[in-house]
This record gives C-alpha cells, structure tokens and sequence, in this order.
C-alpha cells in the first residue's frame, strides 16, 4: 500500500506531515484519511514535537479535496459511513489540535484540501497557488469548516461570493483577503516555514497553545459543525448531487 501520508519527527520539535498522493493531486481517499487521523494523533501526543507543518507532495497540489473517482465506487452507504465515521472526523480532530501548525501550499488548494489548510493556524502560499471552495458545483457544501472558517476570515458577504460563485482565487487575492499569511517563492517556502516554526517554538509552549486556544475558541464561539454536516447530509442524498459528482468524475451520470 503507497504512503498516503509522509510523517518526519525532526530532532528540533518540527514535525512536518506531507500529503503523499501526487499522481491524483493529493486528493483524499479512505486510506489517506486513516492515515492523516493517526499522524495528527501521534504528533499531537508526542511531547517532544512542537509545532506541525502540512505539506503537499508532487508540486501540483497543495490537495485538490475528495477523491470524488474513490467515491464513485463506493455505495451510498459505504459513503455515508466514511464521511460521518471517518472524514468529519479527521477534520474535527484536526481543528481540535493544540499545537501550532503551519500550512505550506504549493499549487492547487481546494475544497476539501483548502478546508484543511484553513484548519492550520497559519498559510505560506507559492505565488502559483490556488484556493477555492467549489463544492456547489458537485451538489455539495463545504462542510468539514469552509462555511464557518472563510466568513471568519474575509467577512460574510466576500465568503459567500466565493463559495456560492464555486469561485477560485490566486495567491495574491488569498494574501489581500487574509486568507493567508504570506507569498513565498517555491525555494523559500519549506525554509520560511521552518524558520516560523522556529520562532514560535522559541515561546513557551504552553503560553503558546494556550493563547492558541483562546483565539480558536474565539473564532468559534457560535460553533455550528453539527449543522453543516445536516446542511451536506441533505445535499448527499440529492439526486443533483450525484450526476454533479459523476459529470466532475468524468463519467456517465449515475441517476437513481
């Protein structure tokens, strides 16, 4: 079975996780799920890492979401099974991480893969980087922290013009709205990054979780995950939703 996910625990405290599929843009499967959730847990309970870094593999892709080809083999019960039992999951777990973690996007960021990165703490983007939450193309939401992390960022009205639009935005616009932290060239961008992680491990760690803490908490105080998995449930189910997603897929649209 491939590395879906790369895990290297440095001797200074960095851990640096990668997502390990470049042949399909780093999308998400079931295998790299598992992989992603115990990663995060091993790293989040091993006292000698003290701050994350994500990262995408191949050079295209940061992650493109979804692996929606995986999820046309699927039943629609085996799917609801991974989404409800195993994806949402992984991305509660990873919001609810203590320690710093600092996304390194090169290429592509979308979907399911932005809502990862909007789950870290901080943003390098390439200057070639692209983000989007396009999911209202396929009948589906961004469910697993887009609706609630971008309106946090950029404001609702902007929030809702990108995700209803199904837009995408580069680099530059990321770093004008907030989204993230700053533009850095290919060469630069894992050097940057360490050197951030660097100086936040040159902190007090638990004066740095738990001012993390309270800025999560803040962000979050009308915390509303339950209702965007009811919000996608309903979408799931929709007949649109599937043709949407065999069209995206490439293949004949399934109906039912």
């Amino acid at each position: 079975m491939a590395n879906e996910i790369v895990l290297k625990k440095r001797s200074d405290g960095i851990a640096i996780v990668t997502l390990n599929r470049p042949e399909a843009m780093n999308a998400i499967n079931r295998a790299m799920v598992r992989k992603l959730r115990d990663a995060i847990r091993d790293v989040e309970s091993d006292e000698a890492v003290d701050v994350i870094i994500v990262a995408g593999s191949g050079g295209k892709a940061f992650c493109v979401g979804i692996d929606l080809k995986e999820r046309q083999t699927l039943s629609d019960e085996e799917a609801a099974v991974l989404r409800l039992e195993e994806m949402f999951p992984m991305y509660s777990e990873f919001e609810a991480k203590r320690k710093p973690s600092i996304a390194v996007v090169d290429g592509h960021c979308l979907a399911g893969g932005f809502e990862i990165a909007l789950a870290c703490d901080l943003i390098f983007a390439t200057p070639r980087s692209t983000f989007g939450l396009p999911e209202v193309k396929w009948g589906l939401i961004p469910a697993a922290g887009g609706c609630r992390k971008l309106p946090k960022l950029i404001g609702a009205a902007r929030a809702k013009e990108l995700i209803l639009t199904a837009s995408t935005f580069d680099a530059v616009a990321a770093e004008r709205m907030g989204v993230i932290n700053r533009i850095v060239s290919g060469e630069e961008l894992m050097p940057q990054a360490l050197e951030m992680a660097q100086c936040i491990r040159g902190n007090v760690q638990v004066a740095v979780r738990g001012a993390k803490r309270c800025m999560d908490h803040a962000l979050d105080m009308e915390h509303s995950e339950s209702f965007d998995i009811d919000i996608s449930n309903g979408c799931y189910a929709a007949k649109e939703r599937k043709e949407g997603v065999s069209q995206f897929a490439g293949r004949k649209p399934a109906h039912s």
